[in-house]
């Protein structure tokens, strides 16, 4: 498996341009940006990032810091999951407090904290808790926990958490106990929730992984498209609408003061290599007149099996038996099972299969 970059959205939105105009009684502030700039305002850190389901936007919190004083303030920045294309800024408050919010269960938004060890639920518009909202503690598990990350499935009552290098899947359906443990690649930049059994992980170098959590196992490793050296944090959210990948980079401003962060999509993309349907096999011995089952795999680059996809057999002409199903769709670790009838007398017969995969290609 890999990553298909559909488009990019450079810049992913405008500063406010410098009018000379401070708001009274605002005095210039040197010490947070230094003139001559164009722009009044500039990016200081990007908090939170993540798919809003609701309202099928991508979300993100930023902090600002600003010619005049105040010198800094917290926004919450809007664009459309579909086009990138910027929708709207709203002040935000205090959100620093949350700790790398995003979408889990039951399109709900979950976060850590800065200021308690809870990882919660909260509303998207602001980050706070809901009334009567989901909540758990890790500090007070066995082991204690503190968490900088965490993705949370209600449904199967597990919770993935990031305490530091390690990537820890623990079942909170009674008393939480650690069920496996994954060792990231690198620190985690950020981490985004998929489904009920994956999650995407991006580093501070642009690394990104894709975690079988339920599994305990990474299906993916690839990174983003041309990294740059001077981009300051990556963070991603997964689009469960569109099966898609998106990324904010953030990037110092331009010697004009100009906003150089950027949106880029990415499409995860199976790759499967010419040999990655393999030959068919027979189950048992094959006698005259008797029923076989020949089984197959197909499967990806990295050996991943590929479920959900459907092989067609055909007999080369000219053809001797049967075949009892002609199609048949590949199970979870990429396995498949076509059945053959024999002929009464000795023959020989050629069983051929072929794939269709999702880049087009046949196999």
């Amino acid at each position: 498996m890999s990553l298909y970059p559909i488009k990019t959205v450079a810049p992913a939105f405008q500063f406010t341009e410098y009018t000379g105009e401070l708001p009274a009684p605002s005095r210039y502030n040197n010490y947070l940006v230094t003139p001559p700039r164009l722009y009044q305002e500039d990016v200081a850190q990007v908090y939170h990032f993540f798919y809003e389901p609701g309202s099928d936007q991508l979300v993100a919190y930023i902090t600002f810091s600003f010619y005049y004083w105040p010198g800094w303030e917290i926004f919450r920045y809007e664009w459309s999951a579909d086009t990138g294309e910027f929708v709207k800024r709203t002040a935000a408050g205090g959100t620093s407090y949350q700790r790398n919010a995003g979408v889990g269960s039951y399109g709900k938004i979950y976060t850590a904290w800065n200021n308690k060890y809870t990882v919660s639920e909260v509303s998207w518009d602001d980050l706070w808790e809901p009334t009567n909202g989901w909540s758990i503690n890790p500090s007070t598990w066995s082991p204690q926990r503190i968490f900088d990350f965490a993705v949370v499935n209600r449904e199967d009552n597990l919770l993935v958490g990031v305490p530091g290098l390690d990537m820890e899947v623990w079942d909170i359906s009674g008393t939480p106990a650690l069920q496996a443990s994954l060792r990231c690649p690198e620190s985690l930049s950020y981490m985004c929730y998929e489904d009920r059994q994956r999650l995407w992980i991006i580093t501070p170098s642009g690394l990104i992984a894709k975690a079988n959590y339920q599994k305990a196992r990474w299906e993916m490793l690839s990174a983003v498209q041309d990294p740059s050296s001077d981009a300051q944090a990556y963070l991603c959210a997964f689009d469960t609408l569109r099966n898609r990948l998106a990324v904010f980079r953030q990037r110092p401003a331009a010697t004009d003061g100009a906003c150089r962060c950027q949106l880029e999509f990415y499409r995860p993309l199976i790759k499967v290599e010419s040999d990655g349907l393999t030959e068919p096999v027979p189950t048992s011995s094959l006698r005259a007149g008797k029923k076989v089952t020949f089984v197959a795999h197909l499967h990806g680059e990295r050996g991943e099996g590929l479920p959900s996809y459907v092989v067609n057999g055909a007999l080369s002409s000219p053809a001797v038996g049967s075949l009892l199903n002609s199609f048949a769709s590949t199970e979870i670790n990429g396995a498949l099972g076509i059945r053959y009838q024999a002929p009464s007398a000795a023959g020989e017969a050629t069983l051929q299969l072929s794939a269709t995969i999702t880049d087009g290609e046949s196999s």
